[in-house]
């Protein structure tokens, strides 16, 4: 079998993240699951703005998973929400570590379905990347970039 040659320097710096598309701040009221044996299932909701410029409402739910080493597996649905009736749904799947400090940071993936709506149509089908991070007080920051 033959491998296509590629253009090294073009693939490897295609990838600039740039400044986050979504900034979300929550209070997170769903702990760290209490062992390997059991998870937790947990709904949430919070605020945040696109692009510095449209506040969204933001609501979803999730499943947690804790593996060895603090190391948990979460995956959900999320749907956002503008005032004049724009939807978009996604769903996501990561994976978090959980602190000695009691702080939880998770990187993801969140995949957006066609069927988003009005002023957030334009999230229809994208791939995005994520990082999460709650202190130990359950204050969260949710930060979101579209995957060109």
């Amino acid at each position: 079998m033959t491998y296509r040659a590629f253009d090294d320097a073009n693939f490897t710096n295609s990838l600039n993240l740039g400044k986050p598309f979504v900034v979300e701040i929550y209070q997170s009221s769903g702990g760290k699951p209490e062992s390997t044996d059991y998870g937790i299932y947990s709904d949430f909701a919070g605020k945040g703005i696109l692009n510095g410029t449209i506040d969204i409402a933001v609501e979803g739910n999730y499943s947690e998973i804790l593996r060895n080493n603090d190391t948990s597996y979460i995956q959900g649905n999320t749907k956002f929400s503008t005032k004049d009736n724009g939807t978009a749904s996604f769903s996501f799947q990561a994976i978090g570590n959980y602190k000695p400090d009691g702080t939880f940071n998770s990187n993801g993936v969140g995949i957006f379905e066609d069927e988003a709506k009005g002023e957030l149509s334009f999230f229809r089908n994208w791939v995005t990347i994520y990082k999460d991070q709650v202190d130990k007080n359950g204050n969260g920051t949710f930060l979101m970039w579209h995957l060109k």
